[in-house]
Formats: structure tokens, sequence, C-alpha cells
């Protein structure tokens, strides 16, 4: 049986008449006399009783129109969502993240998303830049906001804004009277950062970024979210380096200095496959672009 067969059923059904729905379908009659036939043959039953004068529903095509309609409209809507997923208007997007990116940016990008784009789902990730290189490659995402990523063949980066770094240590520290940091301050105090077997490009920035001034980076404590890292902080085991849009996060005894170092910024990137086709991550890249504008500061 063949969806076809079912729409010229279905339009006899409702017309009652070979004529007016050869008519209806833009065919000619015989045609459409033929292929009720081969559905009547199909089904092993009478769908139609004809005479001279006029065209009834059997019991039995009685019975199967209701579920002729049913099934034309679920074909139709099927047909419907995959031109609504064509044109970006439908879909799933599969992102990855980078924790920091958790607090600010992804609840705003997402909200504007939804507002434009309601029949879009979204598959989350949280991910470090370098995982997310190795997802976008093997297609377990279609998007990715992450920081720096050392190995990025076959990814495209797309600089969203460079984002400055603030000290985070508890409310007692020395460091907290200051107002400021400078990144030179932090020789021979305990660092608390992210696991770098997780995410080894951030911590080859930051140990760049600490080296020219002086200063050894090797984490005393390695953690893969930010609020461990900061709880950590918040207990006075150490000071952290974090980016801007994770100050939302402040439990008792945090305290959040600016660092006053030109240098101390990192970046914010959105990464996409090379030549990736899906209007569903065209649409994200122009989302972010109109939320932050091109390569903005923060």
């Amino acid at each position: 049986m063949n969806l076809q067969r079912l729409r010229y059923f279905a339009a006899v059904a409702e017309e009652l008449h070979f004529g007016r729905a050869a008519d209806r379908l833009h065919m000619s009659q015989p045609p459409l006399s033929q292929q009720i036939r081969l559905l009547e043959h199909e089904l092993d039953t009478t769908l139609f009783d004809r005479s001279t004068r006029r065209v009834t529903l059997t019991d039995a095509g009685t019975f199967l129109y209701p579920e002729a309609v049913r099934l034309l409209a679920a074909a139709d809507g099927v047909e419907r969502l995959m031109e609504q997923r064509r044109h970006g208007q439908a879909g799933t997007l599969r992102v990855g993240f980078v924790d920091s990116a958790a607090y600010e940016v992804m609840p705003r990008v997402l909200a504007e998303y939804r507002r434009r784009r309601p029949k879009v789902d979204f598959e989350l990730h949280t991910l470090s830049s370098d995982e997310q290189v190795k997802a976008l490659r093997a297609g377990g995402i279609d998007l990715g906001i992450g920081r720096a990523a050392a190995d990025a063949d076959g990814v495209e980066a797309t600089l969203v804004m460079h984002e400055r770094l603030l000290l985070a240590a508890s409310a007692s520290h020395r460091l907290a009277a200051s107002g400021a940091a400078y990144l030179g301050e932090l020789a021979g105090e305990p660092i608390i950062g992210f696991d770098r077997n997780v995410s080894p490009s951030l911590h080859a920035v930051l140990a760049g970024m600490l080296s020219a001034q002086g200063v050894a980076y090797d984490p005393t404590i390695e953690a893969t979210e930010y609020t461990t890292i900061l709880g950590f902080v918040a207990a006075g085991e150490g000071v952290a380096i974090v980016p801007a849009s994770v100050q939302t996060f402040r439990p008792p005894g945090l305290y959040y200095a600016p660092i006053s170092d030109a240098a101390a910024s990192v970046p914010l990137l959105l990464l996409t496959r090379s030549g990736e086709p899906l209007p569903l991550v065209a649409q994200a890249l122009d989302v972010v672009a109109e939320l932050y504008g091109p390569a903005s500061a923060a």
C-alpha cells in the first residue's frame, strides 16, 4: 500500500463521486478508478458500492476512512517537519559548552534562540574546549562554545569576545583587601585550577600568561567544574583565576578582584565543523553575533 492511493481513496470517500474526486485531484477519472481498484485488491476488500446513480462507502470503506485521514495527516506532518528542519525552523541542535559559559552566555543565547525558533530542541553537553573539538569531528555535537583548542584541524573558530579574568580568593585573603590584583602577585600562592587533563589548551593559555609574569602555574587542586573550584577557594584552600562571567556564583566567603594586567583575558569562541551546512548552526551564529557583536570585550 502507498500513501498516494490512500489520498485517492480519501478524496473519493469525501466526494462520493469519481468525477468530482478526479477533478479535485487534477487527474482523469479512469486512472483514479484503476488506483482505487488496486487499493481494494491490496486490502482484499471492497471499499465502495458503485452504481450508475451514486457511490457509497461500504462498511470496510467507512472503517478505513478515519484511519486513512489520520495516516495522511501524520505523513503531511512529517513532510512539514522535515521542511522546517531544512530551513532551520525545527530540529535538535546539539551544543557543547565550557563550564564557565553556563553562568551567563548559555542562558542568554538559549533564551534568545528559543524565542526565535520555539520548535528547535537542544541537547546540551558540558565539555572542555578540547573535548568539543573531538566531539565536532566525531559528529557528536553541532556547535561548541569554548575557550581555546590547540588542535583544531577541521574545526572553525569564531571569536565572540575577549573575557576579562578575575582573581577569586577567600574574603580573608591578603589580596582581597587590595581591590585589584596583578598576576605577578600570585607567586607562591596555592592555585586551584581547571583539570589540565580535561582541558590542556586552557591550562597552556594560563601557564603562558603567568609565566610571562614570572609565576609558575601548577595548581595544587584541579577540578572540572567552577562551582567546585570556587568552593575550595571560599574555604581558603587557595586562589583561582576565573572568567568574569562566573562571578554570578557567590558562595559565602568568596571575593572576586579584577586582574589589572592587560593580558589577563581569555577568548570565548564558537566552534563549528568546517563547512557546516546545518541551518540551525548558522542561526546560532547569528544569534550570538547579535547579542555580543563582533569580537566584543567583556
